[in-house]
């Protein structure tokens, strides 16, 4: 039976945009669901004397006990707290059990969890984007540095690879040139002694 439960994680009940660990639990919130349901369809949501009324005896009869029926007094205590027809000091306080109180406990830990996940999200997508800056950078130096050696190595310019072999060229042009003049210079000699 140990097998059973370890290869199938706990049932969880959904209701009201809320999870419930169990049955009972998703139950008693249907029933206050229900509950809002008929309340709210009998009540003018506009009128605060009766939302007043409604409140109060909500929370006289201590009605609700899950967070959706909470968050319902919540929004009427709201109401109330923002309507000019009913004094502010004359709104009780919701009155919370243990365990809605350790739901809602369980919550904001949730809601800090979530303000570090967001906060940790967004340092992540900074150096994510910092990464892909620096990499796109990287990316055109190299593109840059190739294209730098391909016309070192391809131009005919004297530089510090191909110098050497340029000066050579050069100075074996002078030779030839040299030897050529050296030439016609000793024709143009012996044609003149020829003709003395």
């Amino acid at each position: 039976m140990a097998k059973n439960e370890s290869k199938n994680p706990a049932k969880e009940y959904s209701v009201g945009g809320y999870t419930f660990k169990t049955k009972e639990g998703a139950q008693a919130a249907k029933d206050e669901l229900a509950a809002i349901k008929y309340m709210s369809s009998k009540t003018d949501s506009t009128n605060a004397k009766q939302v007043y009324i409604l409140y109060h005896d909500i929370i006289d009869k201590k009605l609700f006990n899950t967070l959706i029926g909470m968050n319902y007094l919540k929004e009427l205590q709201q109401f109330l707290y923002l309507s000019p027809d009913v004094p502010n000091e004359k709104i009780r306080p919701i009155p919370i059990n243990n365990e809605t109180k350790e739901m809602m406990e369980g919550r904001r830990e949730l809601t800090e969890h979530k303000s570090e996940i967001r906060k940790l999200t967004k340092e992540r997508n900074h150096y994510k984007d910092n990464f892909v800056i620096s990499v796109i950078v990287n990316v055109v130096l190299v593109v840059v540095i190739v294209a730098m050696i391909y016309i070192t190595l391809h131009s005919s310019n004297a530089n510090v690879i191909n110098y050497e072999v340029n000066l050579q060229d050069k100075y074996a042009s002078w030779q030839e040139e040299l030897q050529s003049q050296e030439e016609s210079l000793n024709a143009r000699e012996r044609a003149l002694n020829q003709q003395k």
